[in-house]
């Protein structure tokens, strides 16, 4: 499964309550490319991206734009929506009524427009402290229609617009809106009303694409991964052996050490530097990515790791020797510099606040022709665009800044300092 596209429509925060991304080549791809993927059957003249950069300042909307997209990949995937999740469970409390989403996706060689209406619900009273709903918030699809592409091949123009998307396609199921293909009584039966009629389309859940995060938040700060030496060594030379038995136990072992060190995690951790760990453990997560052809969110890229291992991470996405089957990598990063490791500007994407302090986000190859034509035309470095706040929001306000310095001196007592 490969998710090409999609809108999320009914979301504070976020300019117009809506948040869109492309996911697939929307630029000229030349025969030599290798930094995508090149979709097969019906779709052989297009392209999925394998990495995805997000750059942007401090609380521009970069984590949020991953929980949306995790939220929109979960739907396609058919896979029971929770208020509580822990990716995109924050987008609730964002929801202004009903949500709707648009997403375009590929599965079986099959091509998919799936238009869905969300709603959500509290539940009874007293179901709000603890398990099955923490939040004691449920989601609803209250409608849904799934369109089926007909025409052969699918055209990458008709990417740009649901609508145009839509004039190719017949419309198979829906739910909630009754007609001709309203999804049958007893398959409603199967298919409780916090999944998408997507569900239906893989044979087993096991079926659908993997979607694996990184977000620190979430992570436990003192927990050793068990790690491959050919992995570990990468951010470590030193270490030997890092794994962990069936109690938990971190058996350790350094280059030259006469002995393996047994260790509880927190011992183990006070041993090995915050990289090494968070490299060990996004890289192993990497491997299975890779392996099944999913998707691999990760926010704040780089903490904690050095650049060029940052590269190398995104350079296993990017390379079809070690990604065959078109895995995809989106990460966020306060460091545009990362970005101009992308050979492609329609993989990047600037998340910025407006005027009125709403996310929006802008995708790079579009924002720079708006802002300046000229620059467009020729290869910039996507780090300098950023830094000279052309596509407006990627620097922080100069207002702002000297309130701060202002403040700062007023407290420390430096008021004539310079």
């Amino acid at each position: 499964m490969h998710v090409l596209k999609f809108t999320i429509d009914g979301l504070d925060l976020y300019r117009a309550q809506a948040v869109s991304m492309d996911l697939y080549a929307s630029d000229r791809v030349s025969a030599q490319a290798a930094t995508v993927h090149r979709l097969d059957g019906l779709g052989a003249g297009i392209c999925s991206q394998t990495v995805l950069g997000i750059a942007g300042l401090n609380a521009s909307g970069k984590t949020t734009t991953l929980r949306a997209l995790n939220f929109a990949l979960d739907i396609a995937r058919g896979n029971p929506m929770d208020a509580d999740h822990l990716v995109y469970g924050p987008l609730v409390t964002l929801m202004n009524g009903l949500v709707s989403t648009r997403i375009v996706f590929t599965h079986a060689d099959n091509w998919y427009l799936l238009e869905s209406i969300i709603r959500t619900a509290r539940t009874r009273t007293g179901q709000g402290d603890g398990t099955p709903y923490e939040s004691g918030i449920t989601l609803h699809f209250t409608e849904e229609r799934l369109w089926r592409h007909t025409d052969k091949p699918v055209q990458k123009k008709e990417l740009a617009d649901f609508a145009v998307f839509k004039e190719h396609c017949e419309e198979i199921l829906t739910r909630g809106v009754g007609g001709d293909h309203e999804l049958a009584p007893e398959a409603k039966r199967y298919i409780p009303s916090y999944a998408s009629i997507t569900s239906g389309l893989y044979a087993e859940q096991e079926d659908a694409t993997p979607v694996m995060n990184y977000i620190d938040s979430f992570r436990t700060p003192f927990s050793a991964p068990s790690v491959a030496p050919d992995i570990v060594h990468t951010f470590d030379r030193s270490v030997e052996k890092l794994t962990v038995d069936d109690d938990g136990k971190v058996h350790l072992k350094f280059v030259d050490d006469v002995r393996e060190r047994v260790l509880g995690q927190f011992d183990a951790v006070q041993m090995l530097s915050a990289g090494t760990i968070r490299g060990s453990r996004i890289v192993n997560a990497t491997v299975g990515v890779l392996r099944e052809g999913g998707y691999f969110l990760v926010d704040e890229i780089e903490n904690s790791l050095n650049k060029k291992l940052v590269e190398t991470i995104m350079d296993l996405f990017a390379s079809p020797v070690t990604n065959p089957r078109g895995a995809t990598l989106v990460f966020t990063t306060h460091y545009p510099e990362l970005l101009d490791h992308l050979e492609r500007k329609d993989c990047v994407y600037f998340a910025v606040r407006d005027e009125n302090r709403r996310i929006r986000l802008i995708k790079y190859s579009e924002g720079l022709a708006q802002a300046a034509p000229k620059k467009a035309r020729v290869e910039s470095k996507k780090s300098e665009i950023f830094f000279s706040n052309l596509v407006k929001g990627t620097a922080p306000k100069a207002k702002d800044v000297a309130a701060m310095r202002q403040y700062i001196k007023s407290m420390t007592g430096a008021h004539d300092a310079r």
